[in-house]
């Protein structure tokens, strides 16, 4: 049974979670989220971020560049136990390291390459499939010097599991929203002047018929025009195409 303890940081946890959801950029939902969790398990860090089955990892760092887990993320974490059991397997899980490390653990080349120039030495990692590609991952982080996680901590992150994988799905969302929005602005130069002004009219929330009233065409070469700029631009909609120029905005 959860002790009162838990239960107040399960619950300082669960008011960190919704504005960390409503998050307008990935850091700011990282840098929200990862406070409010690691007051969850008590850890000394939390990362979270994206596993691919294409071997590529990302972290979404929340208080700017971190340069042992960008090591993490270009070199080692093929060899890291979490993400081979992500990549052997298509099912979520929520493990503690004890479930996954095997034999001398701490000689392991893992091992010199991960938890010791970091200080970790325990960790909880939750893996949730987002896509047919792609994880989302949460770990929790404790250093040399602190207890290491108990069952208590694991029953905690499993209750927290259904949250996290909401919140990552909502991560994973505005990082497909900035790449989006990046490949529009990128992509602009692809479309002719009668398309860029195509174009600009959907940004200001014109439609098919509007457009063909204000350029003197007809409704049908209208819809021809913008069926191109969706094309150009990888978008398939008018909202797309207006959540993408927002993003492309503000970066």
């Amino acid at each position: 049974m959860l002790s009162n303890f838990s239960l107040d940081r399960f619950a300082s946890w669960s008011g960190g979670v919704p504005p960390a959801a409503g998050a307008a950029t990935p850091e700011e939902l990282s840098a929200r989220f990862t406070t409010a969790a690691g007051v969850l398990l008590g850890s000394d860090r939390v990362y979270v971020g994206f596993y691919r089955r294409d071997i590529t990892s990302l972290t979404i760092d929340d208080a700017g560049p971190d340069r042992w887990n960008r090591d993490y993320d270009a070199r080692v974490y093929r060899l890291d136990p979490f993400f081979q059991r992500f990549a052997s397997s298509r099912q979520d899980f929520l493990l503690p390291l004890s479930a996954l490390r095997r034999g001398d653990f701490q000689r392991s080349p893992y091992y010199r390459e991960f938890y010791g120039p970091s200080d970790s030495f325990d960790e909880i990692t939750g893996v949730f499939n987002l896509d047919r590609l792609t994880a989302g991952y949460v770990t929790f982080l404790r250093r040399n010097g602190a207890p290491p996680f108990g069952e208590q901590d694991l029953a905690l992150a499993g209750a927290a599991g259904g949250a996290t994988k909401l919140v990552l799905e909502r991560l994973f969302h505005l990082c497909r929203l900035r790449d989006k929005g990046r490949a529009v602005e990128a992509a602009r130069s692809l479309l002719s002047a009668r398309e860029s002004e195509i174009a600009r009219h959907l940004v200001d929330g014109g439609n098919a018929k509007t457009i063909a009233r204000s350029l003197s065409i007809s409704p049908g070469t209208a819809r021809n025009h913008i069926k191109q700029v969706y094309r150009k631009l990888g978008v398939h909609s008018q909202v797309e195409l207006l959540a993408a120029v927002r993003e492309a905005a503000r970066n």
